[in-house]
């Protein structure tokens, strides 16, 4: 059974669905990123520019739903047994989409792929750094105005060069205050170092990517004694050029120095990946990277409560 513990809802999208939902609502598809919205970037930020142009044909609630069982129906299919996605709530809210109508669409394709599929999902509600300090707070306080059990966690996405962590103190504070857990992008575009800022100052119990500690001994060694999980993407690092091939990507190494391991498919829809390809990745970089080892260092770091966890680590065993 594989976990995917990083991933963007709306970065699951395949051509079939932007193009189905492009006619839908109306969305015009002139914009040559739609052609290329797997090869038109040359550096993170024009993939961020294709990838909220792609997304925006996301536009109802109904959308949301659609979107999310299509990528559990694909996962389960994949051998995946749980889903953590990651979504900006304030996104769908601006295109006239209340929160608690995404929280119902989801709640929906959650017990479906359970009852259709077997295959467990929770959400972590996320700011975009790039937004903003103001933007996240925002964020954080449409997160907590609602209860729901599907809901476990508080995220920060987007470009890492634009803030400080320091900036997102208090929205995360917000989010923690409510029971939240919490987790941000680090370490992907920026130092080693920024990578432990996060930790400290926003209270991390997982990092998104965080693979450019290993170009630090000292964060390296914190993260393994401490055992933070890195939500590391390999298909996503290999596809933005963070790394040439798999051979030189650090994965073994941070494996190897006794980092905790989970794996992400991040924007599988852009990337052409799925969970059992970055399983096999990993597979191939580190002999101590196995399916087993991964799955139940990913159970053990997911945000959802014990009973799911339960739940998912007897599959595991059933399936050993």
């Amino acid at each position: 059974m594989l976990v995917d513990l990083h991933v963007h809802l709306r970065g699951t999208l395949i051509q079939e669905s932007v193009m189905s939902l492009a006619q839908r609502n109306g969305v015009g598809m002139s914009d040559p990123a739609f052609a290329r919205a797997r090869t038109g970037w040359h550096d993170f930020e024009s993939f961020l520019h294709a990838y909220d142009l792609v997304t925006s044909v996301v536009r109802s609630a109904s959308d949301l739903e659609e979107v999310a069982s299509s990528y559990l129906r694909r996962c389960a299919a994949a051998g995946g047994g749980y889903v953590e996605f990651m979504l900006s709530p304030p996104d769908l809210a601006r295109t006239g989409v209340p929160f608690p109508d995404q929280l119902r669409a989801l709640a929906a394709a959650a017990e479906r792929a359970v009852e259709e599929w077997g295959i467990h999902s929770r959400l972590i509600a996320t700011a975009v750094r790039h937004l903003g300090p103001e933007a996240a707070i925002q964020a954080a306080r449409m997160i907590t105005s609602v209860q729901a059990d599907i809901v476990v966690g508080f995220g920060l996405t987007g470009n890492e060069n634009v803030h400080s962590v320091s900036d997102f103190a208090e929205a995360f504070h917000i989010a923690r205050s409510e029971g939240l857990q919490a987790t941000a992008h680090a370490g992907e575009h920026r130092p080693a170092e920024t990578i432990i800022q996060a930790v400290e100052v926003l209270g991390l119990q997982r990092i998104g990517h965080g693979v450019r500690a290993i170009e630090s001994a000292d964060v390296t060694r914190q993260l393994a004694n401490e055992q933070i999980p890195l939500e590391i993407c390999l298909g996503s690092n290999l596809a933005l050029g963070l790394y040439p091939s798999i051979n030189t990507h650090p994965i073994h190494r941070l494996a190897r120095a006794g980092c905790a391991i989970v794996l992400g498919t991040d924007d599988p829809g852009f990337f052409e990946t799925d969970i059992a390809c970055e399983y096999s990745l990993a597979e191939q970089s580190s002999s101590s990277l196995t399916r087993e080892a991964i799955s139940k260092t990913a159970i053990k770091a997911a945000f959802c409560n014990e009973e799911t966890k339960n739940l998912l680590f007897a599959k595991l065993e059933r399936q050993l």
